[in-house]
């Protein structure tokens, strides 16, 4: 199958499973992938009762929901990439942006392959380094992949200092969440607005997920490129 019936493939059926769960889907679905990592960007998905919600500030009731509703879409969708692609995905990432409608999917195999190379990578995972010291601690691994002029999927691990383990530990994962993505995000957000010609473009959306139990964290630039 050629890759862009692949990713017309996996874009029909994540926009199928996403109606079914959350009773609307989206109006647009961007696919990107290597042999070790798919992204699956999503446009316009909020739902009327979602709006409301979001209109009356009850933004911690509109992601609790959608976690409800990814935990009963994920293992469809991994059971769907894996009978497509033939390749079996572990680690699942996501996240929202309610401000722009925007959301994305990460799937990967174990960890991001050390093989990928693209102009200015060294440069970006020092970044992400820095970025990451400042907000938590030096991470102990980034790597990055460019999978293309507008998708940036960079992967981070060994990022948790100890009371953070301990949040983890004592149940509150949703409250780390929220405080380390806002936070996360808008050093990110300062960094490449002002480094911006190594994205060779605009950083559009960022989106940040982790997986506090193997502390490990997945972050997704959209890039508005510079030849557009």
């Amino acid at each position: 199958m050629e890759i862009k019936d692949k990713q017309n493939v996996v874009a029909g059926f994540t926009a199928r499973l996403l109606r079914k769960h959350f009773g609307k889907g989206p109006e647009a679905v961007f696919v990107s992938f290597t042999d070790d990592v798919i992204c699956i960007y999503v446009r316009d998905l909020l739902t009327p009762v979602e709006k409301v919600l979001l209109e009356n500030n009850q933004f911690g009731m509109v992601y609790a929901t959608r976690d409800s509703l990814m935990e009963k879409c994920l293992p469809e969708l991994k059971e769907q990439i894996k009978d497509e692609t033939g390749h079996y995905f572990n680690h699942f990432y996501y996240d929202w942006n309610m401000e722009t409608n925007g959301g994305v999917i990460v799937a990967i195999k174990d960890h991001l392959s050390d093989e990928s190379d693209y102009p200015g990578m060294q440069m970006v995972n020092e970044l992400v380094a820095a970025v990451t010291k400042k907000t938590e601690r030096l991470p102990d691994k980034v790597k990055s992949v460019k999978l293309n002029n507008r998708t940036l999927v960079i992967y981070r691990e060994g990022i948790l200092v100890n009371i953070e383990k301990e949040i983890v530990r004592s149940g509150e994962e949703e409250v780390l969440r929220k405080a380390k993505g806002n936070l996360e995000k808008q050093e990110l957000r300062k960094a490449f607005d002002k480094e911006s010609q190594l994205l060779q473009g605009t950083a559009l959306e960022i989106f940040v997920d982790w997986s506090f139990e193997s502390d490990q964290s997945m972050i997704v630039v959209i890039i508005d490129p510079n030849d557009n």
